[in-house]
């Protein structure tokens, strides 16, 4: 016959939290990776498709990157 303490105490053990987290873990650690997500622009080109570095009507006083112009459509 088996002893019925022992028997609770490993059934405590198996449902701790910390036996849930090592779970878990686990899981997420077999899970593969998601796919990168998809950038904006690259090396050589800004978000826009005009070349990295280009100017805009209005940057030297602090405007910032127009969304709308014939430039990015």
């Amino acid at each position: 016959m088996a002893n019925p303490k022992h028997e609770r105490a490993a059934r405590a053990a198996a449902n701790s939290s910390a036996a849930k987290w090592r779970r878990r873990a686990a899981a997420a650690a077999r899970r593969p990776a998601p796919p990168p997500l998809p950038t904006l622009g690259s090396r050589e080109h800004c978000w826009c498709g005009a070349p990295r570095n280009h100017t805009w009507p209005g940057q030297d006083t602090g405007t910032p990157h127009p969304r709308d112009t014939k430039e990015t459509s």
